[in-house]
């Protein structure tokens, strides 16, 4: 129970995986014929508060004390993160909207709550300026979550579905992307850690500044859904595309060796250029999105998880070389995008969005199992 604690991740991320299979796989058995029904909303939130919340769990339950030298979150808390990633995603394939963005309310708050005891608490250190974000993207998650239920509820109307699904789908990650990342990329690469927030004036500017890109992507959230479905994206990742340029190292290809850390960058810019490209083509929205959610957000899960795994557990060769995994996984997840991103300008469009599941089940597959005997030893 004490490795657990002080290392989360070793549940969240092979949970993760399993949560995604089965946003992903609805799409396998459909093309196949084994089921008569799909959800491209349930597909969303399950891939979002199933799989990326709980890499995002794992990452925060672990990073947050190491940072602050405060303790550990306690086993209630991993367990009721745990448990509460499973009931929404199950709540949500069964077709309980509103049960399920109940769940994945209470998932955030719980975290929430956990991160602001660990700051209170914490043993004199601080978080860098860019986890000014991370309340935001909670509470921008929590906002959505209670828009999906109001309006899947027939209680607000189609305005909370729309706005709740941007809030949910692109500005919770948005905002732990740029604002995580701009601790953790910089690390994966080789570049010292960013100074604690307050330390210097520099610091102070820093959190201004992160946090103006954050009210600008709410803007631009709010805007698309007040019928903006041009300039809002395009705004959004250009200043998503300013804030990893200026504080995650994205002008820059990593330094250091290791595919891990080269497929990171990738990740990293296919994260505003879906963004833009949705704008730009806004009739092609859905599978430019893709771009960001499959390039950008689930490779960046599995290169940032890669690492964790690597640094805490004693991998080096992971985390440094050409591990055949990381190529699997990359490989899987670049040729999941490709058969989305061409599957509506195809004939075979449920045909396409089958495969993409499958590569993506197949290559993430690959990754637990490797990874798998490193999380279940008791050593550290």
């Amino acid at each position: 129970m004490d490795v657990l604690r002080r290392e989360p991740f070793r549940l969240f991320f092979p949970l993760g995986v399993l949560l995604a299979w089965g946003g992903v796989g609805h799409w396998l058995t459909y093309a196949v014929g084994l089921t008569t029904a799909y959800s491209c909303q349930s597909h969303a939130l399950v891939q979002i508060e199933g799989f990326l919340l709980a890499f995002a769990s794992g990452f925060l339950l672990t990073a947050v004390p190491r940072r602050t030298n405060s303790t550990p979150p306690a086993i209630g808390t991993i367990v009721l993160l745990a448990l509460l990633q499973v009931v929404t995603v199950v709540m949500s394939l069964a077709g309980y909207r509103v049960l399920a963005a109940g769940t994945g309310c209470l998932q955030l708050v719980t975290l929430a709550g956990f991160a602001v005891r660990r700051l209170r608490a914490s043993g004199g250190r601080r978080p860098p300026p860019g986890f000014v974000l991370v309340p935001l993207a909670l509470v921008l998650g929590v906002a959505g979550s209670v828009l999906l239920a109001g309006g899947s509820g027939h209680g607000m109307g189609p305005w909370a579905v729309g706005l709740g699904t941007l809030f949910v789908e692109q500005g919770l990650f948005l905002c732990l992307v740029t604002g995580v990342g701009s601790l953790v990329l910089p690390l994966m690469a080789g570049a010292p850690p960013p100074a604690d927030l307050g330390s210097t004036p520099r610091t102070v500017r820093a959190a201004a500044g992160f946090g103006a890109a954050g009210l600008l992507i709410v803007l631009t959230l709010i805007g698309e859904a007040a019928g903006f479905v041009r300039a809002a994206p395009i705004v959004r990742g250009l200043v998503v595309a300013g804030v990893l340029v200026t504080a995650s190292g994205a002008a820059q290809r990593p330094q250091r060796p290791g595919w891990n850390r080269k497929l990171a960058w990738v990740a990293l810019w296919l994260v505003p250029l879906g963004l833009v490209a949705s704008g730009l083509v806004p009739d092609y929205r859905v599978p430019a999105l893709h771009v960001t959610f499959i390039g950008g957000f689930a490779l960046l899960a599995f290169c940032v998880a890669t690492h964790v795994t690597a640094a805490h557990l004693d991998l080096p060769a992971l985390r440094d070389g050409r591990s055949p995994v990381v190529a699997i996984v990359g490989a899987s997840m670049l040729l999941a995008l490709s058969a989305r991103f061409v599957a509506d300008a195809t004939q075979t469009y449920f045909a396409h969005l089958g495969a993409a599941a499958l590569v993506w089940i197949v290559g993430s597959g690959v990754w637990v199992v490797a990874l798998l005997p490193a999380w279940m030893r008791r050593g550290t």
